[in-house]
């Protein structure tokens, strides 16, 4: 009794535990990609000759993810893919998150609306009277001392304007000189007086930006050494004080404005798991961890030759124009990647916060402060420098941990030969002098050459453990740029809407398949079945806590392994009850039963379970991320499921024998003898095996038939390599949704294909496929179809070329043409937007085009139109493109959020991908964000610029940036999403499914080899698998015929059966059938070990007497999980319908190979018995 308690405790506190640890779910339960949208993307990584590929693949991956997500809040997954790949998975963000980003940047707006900036502030202080009045009032809000200011300087300004003019008016009049200076020096006074007004303005009027800036920084707290007590103390982190400054100097003219834009940061930040768009993954992981080497200027004074004679203009150009677009031939500005780094003391942190100036001319560096960051002035001349652009063969050929000279951590680093040649070079030649160390063309440290450094050296600074450990990488995996390919080999994106669709038939499945599992087990096992439900629903919140603690997320084929752990979860309390059962009937009483029941059936539980995580194990190491997700739900369920079969149902039966003190319990089969005598019959199964035989070659012969017969065409395109394009068509004009017939479907798609070149991709759509989505009554109408073509072996590196905007020819992949194939030919019926025409989008060319170098920082100057003054210096040297909306040609004014999406959706996709990189801003120039009638796009490259090759300016930038508008303004599609896979991938892909296939026979082969003693038993259970996947991969060929075939088409298609193909989640399916085949297998195998006790092999009538006995528990366990997967058949929806076409037809398979194939093959003349015993 008192270990039934305390068992009690321990289950009732795990289940708590369990269920907070999943409430609320929609917080606490991650959805993967094919659930709530998202997109995967597929690397190559190079792997050089005698590289360890698994050490390198780690390495990047590390680098990787401190680069995309340094402080591990999205939820972006990186794997390994084979011994070259690397997939990454970034689900896409919920309506919610883009709500609370809404309300951010909306509060951000706010306080945009109450800032204004050098040139407004010009532009609004030399309006008329009455616009100026309003703005200053708008600006100074409740604040009477920023009122009084801003008056003050309009005042000012007025007073100089008439001063001027009084000046002009006596200068022409030929006044005394006296006049003309006592004018000259009243105009001087309220000029001063007007431009000190206007900067106690204009710092006193934050922009949002600025507060982004400062609540991007770093929330770690400083520890830095006090040099007064030489002891270390923790300081508030850079964005906590960076924050109490901006809030002491602002708080109270921005008032709630300020707390709502503080909360409404915490929430979003609390809230963000994901990057906001597929185009920010791909642009961070481009170029991510180039090391380069540069030495630093000396600032002028210093005594030094080593100082820059042009320094101070240098300096204003940097403050003027930025970093980027300042004129010089032999230095550049490089930006400091973490100032904190920089400081040893509190003592240092005090003068870099009171004068920067000062504290980095102490240590020999020119630096100035610009838009929120430090940038260090460095050499860029070919004895200065040592960059992947001067020699990429040098590299570094390890990192570690080491210590400075005082004792301090610090990173060591010893270079390749041609390295050490190198840095020996640089170093030698630049004693006593400041080497920056740059990652990713960010500062890390600058330290001093002490002598000449050749294979080995040093970076020192005030790094915390994680950043060394970042460094240490950084430095060990090379240049990623040349590991990581530059476009990824394939990309799968989901849209959000096909998600909640998969998400909501899953759902349905799997609710469905536990109330009717639940019920028939109430049914047939009366009080036994109550607990086993019961048992079995402490299992289901078993799996969500272990899914939700382990962060694992919920993909559709995972929802398909819970809901078929449903169904295996019930064979372990269905055969402990059927064991239960048999002792009941032999005469023993109820509690004795159940002991024995449990004690008999325990090494059958195990068996199978562990050949089932087998099967996971191999799942979780070779699939993708979505058949992971199957594997890791499904190997959480087999570990739960003994956990409630073993513990749960075990204690609640003890409860009922020992505290109720229940004397007997019934069952169906004990209630009725009859269905007992059914359940075993008196079979002669090695007697048949003939017959078995017969009937085993005819269907394997059959599938193999099948398959010889459809050959490539039953594999997708992750096998074959293709397009896949999910398209979602509109609606009529009166509103009801547009339906087609596959038929009409698959002609137009086909028609696509027709008289096309051998070398042409299009002609692949010759063999296309079209799949209905959620067909209507029938089978074979939807509103929403799959289009599949795949590339021929000639085609995947041919395409056709066609003329570029300049007049040159632009290979397009044939993914590119594929894709715009398929849109052309449903343009009327798909999903569209009207396009947005404007004024000059006729040029194909920028000449003639309303496109602009941006020279200065006012917009107005760059875009000939003085009236507007915006600040447009982060973009000098980029290019501005001005859209006149032409409203005669449109039905309705765009929106700003819509032109940006448009913008955004077309530089993401491959034609523009290379566009990523660049800078971009959307400023309104006329009408309203709800109604843009003007506006301008501003770009920059960060590689180039105006001001250092025009050419290439205009060939990169201002033709790229304009083509991409014209195509973003003028595309009238939207996809559900787009399925791409390049031939190469697919061929790995088919490696990885062989190896998966026989991986697992090999580790099953072996387990039962050791488990029961006995190589005929491995080879019997291999036998009956082989015959299982034959059948099954020969039904799956023959799904596609009798879907095409017009003598079979309606009746596959009333049943729900479509053209399956065989991809990685058929593949998942066909390793769980494995599995579930093996359970059943190991089962009666392990009776047959039973009932031979001693004897060195079974006889025939063992083994009849064996399948006999476990007949019951084979036809309740298949009929239970054949339930659930009929289920998940009929309302899992077209995700999961070929996954469980594939478990249906296993199921029956494996439930027959079992009992005809694998348990007879188990006999052996050896016993000497008869072969066909009466039994």
């Amino acid at each position: 009794m008192k270990n039934l308690r305390s068992k009690s405790i321990f289950l009732l506190i795990v289940l708590v535990m369990c269920a907070l640890s999943i409430y609320p779910p929609t917080d606490k339960l991650r959805l993967g990609k094919d659930l709530r949208g998202g997109t995967t993307l597929v690397y190559s990584i190079d792997i050089a000759p005698g590289e360890d590929a698994g050490e390198t693949i780690s390495k990047v991956i590390d680098v990787l993810k401190d680069r995309v997500d340094p402080d591990g809040i999205f939820d972006i997954t990186m794997i390994a893919q084979g011994q070259d790949r690397i997939e990454i998975t970034m689900p896409l963000p919920s309506e919610r998150v883009k709500q609370i980003k809404k309300a951010y940047e909306d509060a951000l707006a706010v306080i945009d609306a109450r800032s204004i900036d050098r040139a407004d502030f010009e532009r609004v202080m030399r309006s008329p009277v009455e616009s100026r009045t309003a703005r200053i009032t708008q600006v100074a809000g409740d604040s009477g001392i920023l009122r009084e200011v801003l008056d003050d300087a309009a005042a000012a300004l007025d007073r100089a304007v008439a001063l001027r003019s009084q000046y002009e008016f006596a200068e022409s009049q030929r006044a005394p000189d006296s006049v003309l200076d006592q004018l000259a020096e009243e105009i001087a006074e309220a000029e001063i007086r007007y431009s000190r007004a206007r900067d106690a303005a204009i710092s006193s009027m934050p922009s949002g930006d600025e507060l982004r800036r400062i609540l991007d920084l770093s929330d770690r707290p400083l520890i830095l050494k006090d040099a007064a007590t030489d002891e270390y103390r923790s300081l508030d982190s850079s964005r906590k004080r960076a924050l109490d400054r901006f809030q002491e100097l602002h708080a109270q003219r921005l008032g709630s404005d300020l707390t709502n834009a503080l909360a409404a940061h915490d929430t979003y930040i609390r809230n963000r798991t994901s990057l906001d768009d597929p185009s920010d993954l791909i642009r961070l992981l481009r170029g991510a961890g180039v090391l380069s080497f540069r030495i630093t200027v000396d600032p002028q004074g210093s005594g030094t030759t080593n100082t820059h004679p042009e320094e101070f203009r240098l300096r204003e150009e940097l403050r003027e124009k930025g970093p980027l677009n300042v004129r010089s031939r032999d230095a550049r500005w490089v930006k400091i990647n973490r100032i904190e780094a920089w400081i040893d003391t509190i003592q240092q942190l005090e003068m870099l916060d009171l004068d920067p100036g000062s504290f980095f001319r102490n240590q020999q560096l020119v630096v100035e402060p610009y838009d929120g960051a430090y940038w260090v002035l460095a050499w860029d001349t070919s004895d200065r420098r040592l960059t992947q652009a001067d020699d990429p063969d040098w590299s570094v050929a390890a990192a570690f941990n080491t210590a400075d000279s005082s004792g301090r951590p610090a990173i060591g680093f010893r270079m390749n030969t041609r390295g050490s040649r190198m840095m020996g070079d640089l170093t030698g030649n630049n004693l006593g002098n400041k080497m920056a160390v740059l990652l990713d063309d960010e500062v890390y440290t600058a330290p001093n050459i002490q002598g000449r450094i050749t294979r080995n050296g040093q970076i020192t600074g005030n790094f915390s453990t994680p950043e060394r450990e970042y460094i240490i990488r950084v430095l060990n995996a090379g240049s990623l740029q040349a590991k990581l390919s530059s476009q990824p080999l394939s990309e799968n994106t989901i849209a959000p809407e096909l998600g909640l669709d998969n998400l909501r038939a899953g759902l349905v499945a799997g609710l469905i398949a536990l109330v009717i599992v639940s019920a028939f087990m109430v049914f047939y096992y009366f009080g036994y079945g109550l607990i086993a439900v019961l048992a079995l629903l402490c299992n289901a919140v078993l799996i969500l806590a272990a899914m939700s603690l382990a962060k694992a997320a919920f993909s559709l084929p995972g929802i398909a392994g819970v809901i078929l752990t449903f169904g295996m979860a019930v064979d372990a309390n269905v055969l402990i009850f059927e064991r239960i059962r048999e002792e009941l009937r032999a005469g023993k009483d109820l509690k004795a039963a159940v002991r024995l029941g449990y004690q008999k059936a325990l090494s059958s539980i195990v068996d199978g379970n562990v050949t089932n995580l087998i099967v996971c194990v191999v799942l979780g190491q070779l699939g993708t991320q979505e058949i992971r997700g199957f594997a890791i739900t499904l190997g959480i369920g087999v570990c739960t499921t003994l956990f409630s079969a073993l513990f749960i149902s075990r204690m609640l039966m003890t409860f009922i024998t020992d505290v109720a003190q229940l004397k007997r319990m019934s069952m169906l089969a004990l209630a009725f003898p009859v269905i007992d005598r059914v359940l075993e019959p008196k079979i002669n199964w090695v007697g048949l095996r003939h017959i078995s035989i017969v009937i085993s070659t005819i269907f394997v012969g059959i599938g193999v038939a099948m398959v010889v017969f459809q050959g490539e065409k039953m594999l997708d395109m992750e096998f074959r390599g293709g397009v896949q394009v999910t398209l979602r068509f509109g609606s009529d004009e009166q509103g009801n949704p547009i339906i087609m017939e596959r038929a009409q479907v698959l002609e137009r798609v086909r028609n696509i294909g027709q008289d096309r070149a051998a070398l042409d991709p299009l002609r692949a759509f010759t063999l296309a496929e079209a799949i209905p989505v959620n067909p209507e009554a029938g089978g074979i109408s939807s509103n929403t179809f799959l289009i599949k073509a795949f590339l021929l072996d000639d085609q995947a590196v041919a395409a056709p070329t066609s003329l570029g905007a300049r007049g040159q020819d632009e290979v397009q992949s044939p993914i590119d043409v594929m894709v715009r194939a398929i849109i052309s030919a449903f343009e009327q019926e798909i999903d569209t937007r009207s396009p947005v025409a404007f004024v000059g989008d006729r040029f194909d060319s920028i000449d003639g085009a309303p496109v602009y170098s941006v020279l200065s920082p006012i917009l107005g100057e760059n875009i000939r139109r003085s009236e507007y003054r915006e600040n447009v210096t982060p973009f000098i040297g980029g290019v501005a493109i001005v859209i006149d909306v032409d409203a005669s040609r449109v039905e309705r004014l765009p929106t700003l959020d819509g032109l940006a999406d448009r913008i955004d959706t077309m530089r993401s996709k491959p034609d523009f991908s290379d566009s990523l990189r660049h800078e971009t801003r959307l400023i309104i120039l006329r009408g309203s964000p709800d109604a843009v009638e003007t506006f301008v796009l501003l770009a920059r490259d960060s590689n180039l610029s105006f001001f250092d090759n025009e050419d290439v300016w205009r060939v990169a930038l201002a033709e790229r940036e304009w083509d991409l508008v014209r195509s973003a303004l003028g595309d009238v599609t939207t996809l559900a999403s787009v399925q791409t896979f390049s031939p190469v991938i697919a061929e790995r892909f088919k490696q990885t499914a062989i190896v998966s296939v026989l991986m697992s026979f090999l580790l099953i082969l072996i387990y039962i080899w050791v488990r029961f003693g006995s190589v005929r038993y491995s080879l019997s259970t291999v036998v009956a698998l082989t015959h299982d996947v034959l059948v099954v991969i020969g039904l799956i060929a023959l799904a596609e015929i009798a879907y095409d075939h017009p003598a079979t088409a309606s009746i596959a298609q009333s049943i729900g059966v479509a053209p399956f193909k065989i991809d990685l989640t058929l593949v998942a399916a066909i390793l769980t059938i494995i599995g579930y085949s093996l359970n059943d297998t190991i089962i009666i195998m392990d009776r047959i070990r039973e009932n031979r006790g001693k004897l060195p092999y079974a006889s025939a009538s063992v083994i009849n007497l064996s399948i006999n006995q476990t007949m019951s528990r084979t036809a309740i366990t298949s009929g239970t999980t054949l339930l659930a997967v009929i289920i998940l058949y009929i309302w899992g929806g077209d995700g999961v319908r070929a996954f469980s076409y594939a478990l249906l037809t296993g199921i029956i398979v494996g439930t027959y190979s079992t009992v005809a194939v694998a348990a007879p093959l188990v006999w052996s003349k050896k016993t000497g018995g008869p072969s066909n015993p009466s039994t």
